[in-house]
């Protein structure tokens, strides 16, 4: 009996060294997806060599790639960026926006004037001394 117990703290120890060297694994256990329990009992059953311990990691290094490509291609975008242009065409736009709002403005039914004799309240336009 006491050799199955030595044999299991062997286990705990070496998964122990496994979790060390992949700490992507116990992402599952910190997003309670998985138990820790549930991960050595996996570890156990297709050994630390199994394709799905690997397949967040690499998922996790296309993710970095990924992120350093699009902030690299953003800095050389702002590099090659000519700012005058910019400016050229932020006016031009903002030019077209204020031609639209003199056509729109235009259209908009303008309030009819209210005559005087509808301010007051009698039906005469003269006024009593």
């Amino acid at each position: 009996m006491p050799e199955a117990k030595e044999k299991g703290t062997q286990k705990v120890q070496e998964f122990k060294t496994f979790v060390k060297a992949h700490p992507h694994v116990l992402k599952k256990v910190k997003r309670k997806e998985k138990t820790l329990q549930e991960l050595f009992e996996e570890w156990m059953l297709f050994g630390e060599d199994d394709a799905s311990w690997y397949e967040e990691e690499m998922d996790e290094d296309l993710e970095e790639v990924s992120e350093e490509k699009s902030i690299g291609g953003m800095l050389s975008a702002l590099k090659q960026m000519n700012f005058e242009e910019v400016q050229k065409g932020i006016e031009q736009f903002s030019g077209a926006v204020y031609s639209i709002q003199e056509v729109l403005s235009q259209f908009r039914s303008k309030p009819k004037p209210q005559s005087p004799y509808s301010q007051s309240h009698s039906p005469f336009p003269f006024r009593h001394d």
